[in-house]
């Protein structure tokens, strides 16, 4: 006679095998998200937005925002409760290994176009800090901002200015000798024009190496930006990765640009 085979176990087991399934389940599906968020959380970096032109008739083909989006931009800035804190502020609490609190923001603005002038009456309509990188063999030629511009800034608000170099070219390609005459030429010489210490740097382009790192800190700055270039996403006081704003940011991309995690999973490019 043949015997059937047992396809069963005690209910008693049966059971537990039940219960003990979903509960794996959940625990890894926990495991996997707490690990995201750790993950998330420890990548935070406070945004560092950076700005260009204001002219309403580039915004198509370059990195312009209109004076009317930069109004609501800072609006929605101030709306939501975000601290915005100048890139001097920023870079002194970096180095002291300092707390900077969550909703800090930091802008920038890049080149010192002529058209910087009415964003700068916006910015002190919302009476925010701001750092404003200038090209100085730039200074008073047509389209930017001239030495009168500056010191007017400088005098009335809370804006400051930092070096873009001397000459505005693609820093890993000059010599040794000119690229120290871009750096320190540069900080030296808008601290003698302008009589304000410059302590920040923003390479033009987002473009530098080891080397020009390097001289950046042996020039004396206390930190410079870049754009969204780099090999790591590490933080490097000498290679701050910023953030474009837009003139199509809308509320909920700005908030996305704020948040501190908007570059995580964005693969940086190629510094040079």
């Amino acid at each position: 006679m043949k015997l059937k085979k047992s396809n069963c176990e005690p209910k008693i087991y049966r059971n537990q095998s039940k219960a003990f399934c979903p509960r794996i389940i959940l625990a890894i599906i926990l495991a996997a998200v707490s690990a995201f968020y750790a993950y998330v959380y420890f990548h935070y970096t406070t945004p560092i937005l950076m700005y260009h032109s204001f002219d309403s008739s580039r915004t198509k083909d370059y990195a312009a925002v209109s004076n009317a989006n930069f109004y609501k931009q800072l609006e929605f800035i101030k709306a939501k409760g975000y601290k915005v804190i100048s890139l001097n502020d920023y870079c002194r609490l970096l180095k002291d290994r300092k707390h900077i609190p969550r909703n800090s923001v930091v802008i920038t603005i890049d080149d010192g176009y002529k058209d910087n002038l009415e964003a700068v009456k916006i910015l002190k309509m919302f009476n925010f800090p701001a750092t404003l990188f200038v090209t100085v063999n730039r200074i008073g030629k047509p389209e930017f901002l001239s030495e009168a511009d500056i010191r007017s800034i400088l005098k009335g608000t809370k804006i400051n200015i930092g070096s873009h170099t001397l000459t505005h070219p693609d820093l890993p390609e000059v010599s040794n000798e000119e690229l120290k005459k871009e750096l320190s030429g540069s900080k030296y010489a808008l601290a003698r024009q302008f009589k304000t210490q410059i302590e920040t740097l923003a390479y033009p382009g987002g473009a530098y190496d080891q080397k020009i790192l390097k001289e950046t800190e042996d020039s004396g700055y206390l930190c410079a930006c870049t754009t969204n270039r780099g090999f790591s996403k590490k933080l490097s006081i000498f290679s701050l990765r910023r953030i474009k704003a837009t003139d199509r940011d809308t509320e909920f991309s700005l908030w996305a640009k704020l948040s501190g995690f908007y570059n995580i999973f964005k693969k940086p490019k190629k510094p040079y």
